[in-house]
């Protein structure tokens, strides 16, 4: 789509007028779990996942861009059919061709190595909640936009895609949670908790299965539905076994090298990307280990109860510093404009993660991350509100990190059974 200048019209990131209803989601599903006697949620896991997400909101500003204006380009000078003003046709085929296009995407990314890089992000967290759900990869919509790009061809506009990718995200929330059992008659047409739990495990027999978005039935189709049979252990083959939100993104691309450089040939090293993520340097595809749930330990450390809540305090506040990204870009904020800002989002979210694993480095971290946040405050506001909003950051900073005095000598990371 274009504007009156000529110039292109980023539709809006709908999915963002839907994180309250995430937020009170993750709250509903804790306190239904603490009603059972279960515990849905541990502070490093947490940590992580929304770390991961607020990453990704960052990236985004970059990224999403590119994807849309490839879509609007060919919406605009090579679509081969035009609906009519209010058509519920389009709509149809827009909601149904993003949620196959999701299908196409999502199994690709399963089975090639690059692909999975991006998006093994996602199954890193060994918990399932609704947290998870979040826990998007920064570089996702570069990879995944090339599967919906059909969808302009056969004539959905950027706006109308962009509604629709909204509400299929925001309906895949609802799969990543442990508390909904059997859905019945629904779960042969419809993706549901159940289902997605199986896509999630690591046993054997879940390996690359259920794909799905919204409907199932695609899975049904093409050959990749597994009912769920046991219970599931959640993860990667390969644990990360780091909270790290940014080493997170880098982390299978480095597995990758590593498999590349063990090869024999450079042709293989070439190979390597494209191949099945479980590939090996001879050639063979690496067995998947039997799980079980009962033995299966997940990476846990124990920080202290202040850190705990120094690092509560500071993902919520990471939050509302998200939102507040969020609403500037909506607004009309170029994303270089809002790159201090990002950057000292991303760098706090590192902080948090450091001080859950009692890293040397976190008061480091958390105290450029103050520092940076001060300076991009005072460049995105005039004068001397600017100044005076930096020294609040700068005071806030200071009162919080001396009130719940977050530093902690090292010491054994601990793991407990899933």
């Amino acid at each position: 789509m274009t504007n009156a200048m000529g110039g292109y019209s980023e539709p809006a990131n709908y999915i963002a007028y839907a994180v309250p209803i995430f937020m009170v989601g993750i709250a509903v599903e804790s306190l239904a779990a603490r009603r059972r006697g279960v515990r849905a949620y541990r502070i490093g896991p947490l940590v992580s996942d929304l770390g991961c997400g607020m990453v990704s909101q960052v990236a985004e500003l970059f990224f999403r861009g590119v994807g849309l204006w490839v879509f609007a380009y060919l919406y605009d000078h090579a679509r081969l059919v035009t609906f009519a003003d209010g058509s519920v046709t389009k709509w149809i085929v827009a909601f149904v061709g993003v949620d196959l296009g999701f299908y196409l995407w999502h199994r690709a990314s399963h089975v090639v190595a690059w692909l999975w890089a991006v998006h093994g992000v996602h199954h890193q967290s060994e918990d399932f909640n609704y947290a998870v759900a979040l826990r998007q990869p920064a570089f996702e919509s570069l990879t995944a936009f090339p599967f919906y790009a059909p969808l302009a061809l056969v004539g959905v506009d950027p706006v109308t895609f962009a509604i629709c990718y909204a509400a299929n995200l925001t309906y895949q929330f609802f799969t990543h949670t442990e508390l909904v059992g059997r859905l019945g008659p629904l779960e042969w047409v419809f993706n549901t908790p159940s289902h997605h739990r199986v896509h999630h495990g690591i046993n054997p027999r879940y390996l690359d299965k259920n794909y799905a978005g919204v409907f199932i039935v695609w899975d049904r189709l093409f050959g990749t539905f597994e009912p769920e049979r046991e219970p599931a252990v959640y993860g990667v083959t390969k644990p990360l076994r780091e909270l790290d939100p940014v080493w997170a993104n880098v982390a299978i691309f480095r597995d990758i090298a590593k498999v590349a450089r063990a090869t024999g040939s450079w042709l293989r090293r070439l190979y390597v990307p494209w191949a099945h993520p479980a590939y090996q340097p001879d050639g063979s595809l690496a067995e998947p280990a039997p799980v079980d749930r009962a033995t299966f330990r997940r990476f846990d450390p124990h920080p202290p109860a202040n850190v705990r809540r120094y690092v509560l305090v500071h993902l919520v506040l990471a939050l509302v510093q998200s939102g507040a990204i969020a609403q500037l870009h909506l607004a009309g904020a170029s994303p270089l404009r809002l790159l201090p800002l990002g950057l000292a989002l991303v760098l706090g979210l590192s902080a948090l993660a450091a001080y859950v694993e009692a890293r040397p480095w976190a008061v480091a971290l958390d105290t450029a991350r103050t520092v940076l946040l001060a300076g991009a405050v005072f460049t995105l506001a005039p004068g001397a509100t600017g100044g005076a909003l930096a020294a609040g950051v700068l005071g806030v900073g200071a009162a919080l990190f001396v009130a719940f005095r977050p530093w902690h000598p090292s010491g054994e990371r601990t793991a407990e059974p899933a």
